[in-house]
């Protein structure tokens, strides 16, 4: 039996890459007054999933500036992507993130975060195309240009629902790890305690 290659596709046939507001031009560029930025906070608590996992994808619920649940940001400097959880919806991503808009839906948006973040090759590529000395960043050019394999549809589900899984149980493993360090030390400073009083 013989193994049929997987096909490659470039990243920018798959998806498009949005760059997010420069807030000094904000108002003039696009007439955004009193916006509530998606900042580097916003990208760790979704990255960390500090708010929970987003399950199920939510209607688009607000303009083409804002995001909405369920939609993929890009942290710049990281060259990390992530979902935005529900507490997020609704800020205008700033220029340090990056946008994913998905074209025709030939690629799961799951399967895309465990591509772009932990896949070998396209870390490879990155590596390759990061600029910039103070801040390093991929441009979307280059971004466009990534080359990722692309599996049926069932199997990208698959995969990314495993992702997932396995980022829950980091997160569950992370929690217990610290509530094991709060208490031992507990135990400890009471130790310290009982001590000085005997003394």
């Amino acid at each position: 039996m013989r193994k049929t290659a997987i096909e490659q596709y470039r990243l920018g046939d798959l998806v498009s890459f949005v760059q997010g507001v420069n807030s000094a031009r904000a108002e003039r560029q696009y007439g955004l007054v009193d916006v509530i930025y998606y900042d580097q906070s916003s990208f760790e608590k979704d990255f960390n999933h500090e708010e929970g996992f987003v399950e199920e994808m939510t209607k688009v619920l607000f303009n083409d500036y804002s995001l909405n649940e369920g939609d993929i940001v890009i942290s710049n400097s990281l060259q990390q992507a992530t979902m935005v959880g529900k507490t997020n919806a609704g800020k205008v991503p700033s220029i340090n993130f990056t946008k994913v808009d998905f074209k025709d839906g030939e690629i799961d948006k799951r399967y895309f975060i465990y591509l772009f973040n932990n896949y070998s090759l396209v870390k490879r590529q990155k590596e390759r195309e990061v600029q910039g000395n103070i801040i390093p960043k991929i441009p979307i050019r280059a971004l466009n240009d990534l080359k990722v394999p692309i599996v049926p549809m069932d199997k990208q589900i698959k995969i990314g629902r495993i992702y997932t899984d396995i980022l829950k149980l980091q997160a569950k493993l992370n929690r217990y790890s610290e509530l094991i360090e709060q208490f031992t030390n507990g135990v400890l400073e009471e130790t310290l305690k009982e001590n000085e009083n005997h003394e």
